[in-house]
């Protein structure tokens, strides 16, 4: 560990920061937690109304021991723990690299300018800690000055561009968080920003001091290295195509909300295109001929006309629209006649880039040639789909149409990239066993080999904290009349709490048709999803009394509202995943094909751990009081109805209305 400057504050027995360190650097590997443990170690003592957790410490040793002896661990840490100090400590003592990879940006934040401080400052621990995102988080030099010279660009944005070039001699990151006006959406922080393929590396004249080579070299001098799970796959997928990694190498890998990891890793080792993507080759490269003054009128056109193409191609896959599953042996001809129109063309435009870039002796240029190749190597990969291990599906978004394809079975995938490359390997989550046994996310990551297990049960006393209301009454999700009784039951469940609840939805359809039926008869202030950022609602939630904010699958988990603000969670129906879905589709078939049945080992538990995730947003705190109701009749009739209960935390059981009633009156 690096030697740093410490606070020398006493402790209650006397003892400096020193005598820590002296402790660090010659205590066993075992005994290193010894000073931390207990009602008199050091976090009991720093922490301002620190109660006593055994979970957390029986955690903090099962993940020293794994990254000390090299093993797998997997650990559900319910909530409350203190999962976040018990993988930290041991990663600040481990004495070499580690990285912890979140499932959120906002988790990834809270870790570095929150928890780190705290275990390095006020605990006295030793170690450097880096915060490293995707490069699209940091400002890029080079495109700022593209901006400020491009009449379009500047004209559109050019009160941006100037905070921008104020913000430059300010931060030191670069980093978008800092910039807090600046909306999620904003599209000028794409004129200003950069991917891993229009990034000219070192051939950028701006290398030196660009803000994602400042953060990748103190990323490579820390010890505990913050990433997020889109940043983790993202580079070890660029690792396994190019030989190149922005993350230093480490042995050690902690995985925090590893629920969510396999959909992430799915998407970042399969393929994806868009007409978007087209838009930026094409855009970017008559920027770059304009600005080596070869762009001919001819170019220009061509590259106008290779737009035109990728709409009418992506636009060929319409009867799939919104989301549907390609079938490569179907295609329509249309569509392999509009995808060789447009392969023709960004052919020809490669072609004009090469010998511009070869003429030119143009860094840019030329990276725009391996941009134009790689489109169109990806675009072949899609359409004919010869790799069977992967699904294709078509998705309409709000501003493009993508083509993807990701791995069914990504546990073989983690196995052969993962697993196979980082000898300790931590993945906790609140949510991670189902029925009480992790066979299931053993199952998606494909370990099928011993590793070390551990369950944390959360400290909060939910029998005495918690209602779960299971009303048996209410007519099946699938029944017409479902929509208008639910919404009845969800005006009668928001008068016991008088609002101060979140309404939770599977499906936007339901929201809206729901909201629509009672928007009129609240008394009290609602939010709905897509009136404004994510950010912004939970802001407005928190500061707003007796609010109620309907939601969908966004707000079922990552989301923290402690206390009387929010004192109810109303679930409209179990969480499952659509089963036209693509990918749910293509592993359900998957599973069937293997002689397993996919509703009871993939299905459910998938929906178990979604169920408990929304669960999970009511009861933070010690002090907090609230209702969890569940309008879904199936979680007590269905045959597998006792695998959702059985998995969920312990909290009081009622059946009825009045019973709710009463026992809210005595809860609160």
């Amino acid at each position: 560990m690096p030697d740093e400057t410490l606070d020398n504050a006493l402790d209650d027995d006397g003892h400096t920061d020193d005598d820590l360190e002296q402790h660090l650097d010659q205590a066993p590997i075992d005994a290193l937690l010894t000073p931390f443990l207990g009602p008199e170690g050091f976090i009991a003592k720093r922490l301002g109304g620190y109660e006593h957790r055994p979970g957390q410490e029986a955690m903090m040793q099962a993940v020293l021991q794994a990254m000390e002896q090299r093993e797998v661990l997997l650990v559900e840490a319910g909530t409350g723990t203190g999962k976040s100090l018990a993988y930290l400590i041991p990663a600040a003592l481990a004495a070499e690299s580690v990285i912890v990879s979140t499932g959120s940006k906002t988790l990834q934040d809270q870790l570095f300018h929150k928890d780190i401080p705290f275990v390095r400052d006020a605990l006295g621990v030793p170690f450097k800690a880096a915060l490293l995102k995707g490069r699209t988080n940091y400002l890029c030099l080079l495109k700022l000055e593209q901006g400020r010279n491009d009449s379009v660009v500047s004209q559109a944005h050019g009160g941006w561009l100037e905070l921008f070039e104020e913000w430059v001699g300010q931060t030191d990151t670069g980093d978008r968080a800092e910039l807090a006006k600046l909306p999620d959406d904003a599209p000028v922080w794409r004129e200003v920003s950069t991917g891993a393929e229009e990034c000219l590396g070192q051939g950028c004249e701006y290398f030196d001091d660009c803000f994602v080579m400042r953060a990748r070299r103190r990323a490579l001098s820390a010890d505990v290295v913050v990433v997020n799970h889109h940043l983790f796959f993202a580079d070890l997928s660029l690792r396994e195509s190019a030989g190149f990694s922005l993350l230093p190498p480490s042995d050690i890998v902690v995985f925090d909300e590893a629920h969510n990891l396999e959909d992430v890793a799915a998407m970042y080792f399969g393929l994806e295109c868009s007409n978007y993507r087209v838009r930026d080759v094409t855009y970017d490269a008559q920027r770059a001929m304009a600005q080596q003054r070869v762009a001919t009128t001819e170019f220009l056109d061509l590259c106008d006309r290779a737009r035109g193409d990728a709409d009418a191609f992506f636009q060929a896959y319409e009867p799939l629209f919104p989301r549907g599953r390609v079938n490569p042996a179907a295609l329509p001809a249309e569509v392999r006649e509009r995808w060789h129109a447009l392969d023709n063309r960004l052919a020809q435009i490669a072609h004009r880039l090469r010998e511009a870039a070869r003429a030119e002796e143009d860094e840019q240029l030329a990276r725009l040639v391996i941009r134009a190749h790689e489109l169109r190597s990806d675009l072949d990969a899609l359409v004919e789909a010869g790799d069977r291990s992967l699904v294709v599906w078509v998705e309409k978004g709000a501003r493009a149409v993508f083509l993807r394809a990701a791995p069914i079975d990504v546990g073989r995938v983690l196995q052969e990239t993962l697993f196979g490359r980082v000898e300790a390997l931590v993945f906790t989550s609140a949510t991670l066993t189902t029925s009480g046994h992790f066979d299931h996310i053993r199952q998606r990551f494909g370990i099928d080999y011993e590793c070390r297990e551990l369950v944390v049960a959360s400290p909060f006393d939910y029998p005495n904290q918690a209602l779960l209301y299971l009303p048996e009454h209410l007519p099946s999700p699938r029944a017409p009349d479902f929509v208008t009784r639910a919404a009845d039951e969800i005006e009668a469940l928001l008068d016991i709490t008088r609002g101060r609840a979140f309404v939770l939805f599977t499906s936007f359809a339901k929201l809206h048709q729901v909201h629509d039926l009672l928007r009129s008869s609240l008394p009290y202030p609602t939010f709905v999803q897509g009136e404004g950022s994510k950010d912004a609602l939970l802001e407005a939630f928190r500061t707003t009394e007796h609010a109620v904010l309907f939601g969908t699958s966004s707000f079922w988990e990552g989301v923290d509202v402690a206390g009387e603000a929010l004192s109810q969670v109303i679930i409209d129906k179990l969480p499952f995943a659509p089963p036209d879905d693509p990918l749910t589709a293509a592993r359900i078939e998957w599973m069937g094909a293997g002689g397993r049945n996919p509703f009871m080992h993939f299905q459910v538990p998938v929906a178990i751990i979604s169920l408990k995730q929304g669960f999970g947003r009511l009861i933070r705190h010690r002090s907090d009081r609230g209702i969890v109701t569940v309008l879904d009749h199936r979680v007590t009739r269905a045959r597998y109805g006792p695998m959702f209960l059985e998995s969920l935390p312990p909290a009081r059981r009622v059946f009825s209305m009045e019973q709710l009633r009463d026992d809210w009156s005595e809860l609160v």
